[in-house]
C-alpha cells in the first residue's frame, strides 16, 4: 500500500508534493486493475478505495484525487474513502501489518510498532469497468 500524510495536518511539505503523491497513488490503482484486467482494452477505473489513517481531512484527499486523477483511466472514478486507525506492525510475534485504534496485536495482544505518521492513507484497491 502505498501511503503519505496530507499538509493539513503539519508535515512541511507543498501542495505539488501532495499532488505527485497522489499521482503515484493514481498509478498504482490504475497498474493493480490492469493487472486483474485480462483485457487492457481502454482500461476506465470505476472506483477506488482508499484508507485514511487517523484524522486526515477527507475533502483534501478528495481534491488531490480529483486533480490527480484528470486525464487518466481513473478520472470520474468514484472515490471511496474508509477510515481507519492508525497502521502497526508487530515485530513481537510474526510481523503482522494490521490497522488499530490501541495498537494492540490481534495474534499475541503485545503492543506493536505504530508506521510513522507519513503513512496517512493508502490505496485498499481499485474497481475496473
Amino acid at each position: 500500500m502505498l501511503g503519505w500524510k496530507l499538509s493539513t495536518q503539519g508535515v512541511h511539505s507543498t501542495v505539488a508534493d501532495e499532488l505527485e503523491r497522489m499521482r503515484a497513488l493514481v498509478a498504482q490503482a490504475i497498474a493493480e486493475a490492469r493487472r486483474d484486467d485480462t483485457a487492457h482494452n481502454g482500461l476506465k477505473l470505476s472506483e477506488v478505495h482508499l484508507v485514511l489513517y487517523g484524522d486526515q481531512d477527507e475533502a483534501e484527499a478528495r481534491r488531490l484525487f480529483e486533480q490527480a486523477s484528470r486525464g487518466t483511466g481513473a478520472e470520474g472514478a468514484r472515490l471511496v474513502i474508509e477510515r481507519a486507525g492508525s497502521r502497526y506492525i508487530c515485530w513481537n510475534c510474526c510481523g503482522l501489518r494490521f490497522e488499530s485504534n490501541d495498537g494492540l496485536c490481534p495474534n499475541c495482544g503485545e503492543v506493536a510498532m505504530r508506521v510513522p505518521d507519513e503513512i496517512a492513507f493508502a490505496l485498499r484497491r481499485a474497481v475496473s469497468g
